[in-house]
């Protein structure tokens, strides 16, 4: 018996529900965010297509400058090649570097050199070397008191 209760229950209460149901208006709604989500995914792609455009811009420019840069070197080289070239430059400069401030590092701490640094700065080339930043700034500003601009 209780069984019959609860299905006539059910029964009423679901075609109530069923009754308010507009076939027509679920059908608009529906469209509704169909539209809506096809407006957004083309916002989506302008947005990308704008991305795109504007690194494609950059990765020109800076084909460009690296293409400048090595001059005659890069003429009818592909822009994998150039890249190559550019990296290659970058190395070789980078390595001179170091080994010019190896060099000047190993000249100062060597006799006069370390003397004069000393005696100009007050301090030694390993305590000039390992000073903070706000050090610096001090001492630069001491030194320039001291011995003008």
């Amino acid at each position: 018996m209780n069984r019959v209760i609860v299905l006539i229950l059910i029964t009423v209460f679901n075609t109530n529900v069923l009754a308010d149901w507009d076939p027509e208006l679920e059908a608009q709604e529906q469209a509704q965010r169909e539209a809506t989500q096809r407006a957004e995914q083309a916002k989506q792609r302008e947005a990308q297509k704008m991305i795109d455009a504007a690194n494609a811009k950059a990765n020109q420019e800076m084909m460009e400058s690296k293409r400048k840069n090595l001059g005659a070197a890069a003429k009818g080289k592909s822009d994998a090649e150039v890249n190559r070239l550019y990296d290659a430059k970058i190395k070789q400069t980078t390595d001179e570097a170091n080994r010019l401030a190896q060099e000047a590092r190993s000249a100062l701490n060597q006799g006069q050199g370390a003397a004069a640094v000393k005696q100009v700065t007050g301090k030694s080339l390993h305590e000039l070397e390992n000073m903070s930043d706000e050090e610096a700034d001090a001492l630069s500003r001491e030194l320039e008191k001291k011995y003008g601009q």
